[in-house]
């Protein structure tokens, strides 16, 4: 086997694959990459499989001989990211043994033989949709995924694809996020996807234009040079629409959404700043929207403009500052805020809607009685240092 490669384009390529490599497997064949250079058709395929996803890229290199060989996948990276020139040549030297060379650098390295990796399944799906912006749509809805203990159909993204545009929903109980992108989609589809999923998945295709067809349990994405293959979760998805229709609304406004995401993060990075974040309050006015938090190292305040167009004004709420902050960061444009008589936060935006449930006064109370205690025993320990000094 021996082939030559252009160097930016398989490092490229292969770091936005790493991540579905698994980093603990007890096939020890599965924690590298399976490069396979095919003298058939002219082509180096690029393979990573975890068994849950799998991706496969392609791209044309200089073939000489075809073969293939398994490499632990971190070493691979780092050796191609170290090489210089823009070409890199790889030649089988023995069985089990590869030569990996640019200009006057030379790697000798042991492979594993690339016939026993386990092939991922990734069928050919009979009909296809046309979807773009998948890493835009992951990023607004990872923060609303349900955690380890949520039913199994929380703990995924639910795709729903019209002729007309798709969306993507998250929901963890307590929180949800519905984005929607319009677009000629051609046609319709519905599945779950793991949140970890879509993370490999948004990672190697970012936000270009993909084919997506479903074949019996697996999700497949397709792009030129590209194939990306996923386990669906077999479950229904929660009607989260259902969920935000049902909140009554006591407070309507209208917002800069720059404005106040500038605002509503300088806030969260204050609350950050403590032994754990804490939690960050909102007042809702006519005119205003002010936001205060606290901890043992101090505390902020920040108010952004708004106005109000239904409601009445001068309610207030908790809301944690880590999921304040997730969802913030991801809106665009003017905003709309809106508030339920318990406390829920509604948000919209021209093509996403976000739902927050404040904190229970207990649960806040008892971070405040934290945060003294804290205060306390660092003014303790200030004055016992003191006293050891005049000492």
């Amino acid at each position: 086997m021996k082939f030559t490669a252009n160097r930016r384009i398989m490092l490229e390529y292969l770091k936005t694959m790493i991540s579905v490599v698994p980093k603990n497997s007890t096939i020890k064949e599965l924690k590298g990459f399976l490069i396979e250079a095919n003298d058939d058709d002219g082509y180096l395929y690029l393979t990573a499989n975890n068994q849950d996803a799998a991706i496969q890229r392609k791209f044309k290199p200089v073939v000489e001989s075809g073969g293939n060989f398994v490499m632990e996948a971190r070493m691979l990276v780092d050796i191609l990211t170290l090489l210089g020139g823009d070409d890199v040549i790889f030649e089988e030297l023995k069985s089990g043994v590869i030569e990996i060379k640019s200009g006057k650098c030379v790697y000798t390295m042991r492979v594993l033989d690339g016939r026993i990796y386990p092939r991922p399944e990734i069928p050919f799906p009979g009909t296809t949709v046309n979807i773009c912006g998948i890493k835009q749509m992951y990023l607004k809805t990872r923060a609303t995924v349900g955690k380890d203990g949520a039913s199994e159909s929380l703990k995924g993204i639910h795709f729903s694809i019209k002729p007309e545009g798709f969306k993507a929903e998250s929901c963890n109980v307590r929180d949800v996020a519905i984005a929607t992108r319009p677009m000629s989609c051609g046609g319709n589809m519905d599945f779950i996807l793991p949140k970890q999923t879509l993370f490999y998945l948004a990672q190697a295709a970012g936000d270009d234009d993909l084919e997506v067809g479903i074949s019996g349990p697996f999700v497949v994405f397709m792009k030129d040079g590209m194939l990306f293959s996923a386990r669906k979760l077999a479950c229904e998805f929660v009607d989260v629409g259902r969920i935000l229709n049902s909140l009554q609304s006591v407070y309507k406004s209208v917002v800069e959404g720059d404005d106040f995401k500038r605002e509503i993060l300088g806030a969260c990075d204050i609350a950050s700043m403590g032994t754990e974040t804490s939690y960050v309050k909102l007042d809702f006015g006519e005119t205003g929207i002010d936001m205060s938090t606290m901890n043992e190292v101090g505390s902020g305040s920040h108010s952004v403009s708004c106005v109000m167009v239904e409601g009445t004004a001068d309610s207030s709420f908790y809301y944690p500052a880590s999921e304040l902050r997730d969802i913030f960061k991801t809106v665009d444009g003017k905003m709309i805020v809106q508030l339920d008589k318990r406390g829920y936060l509604l948000v919209f935006d021209k093509c996403n809607r976000f739902m927050l449930t404040p904190m229970s006064p207990h649960a806040v109370e008892k971070q405040f009685v934290k945060i003294e205690e804290r205060k306390t025993k660092s003014k303790t320990s200030r004055k016992k240092q003191e006293v050891t000094k005049a000492a």
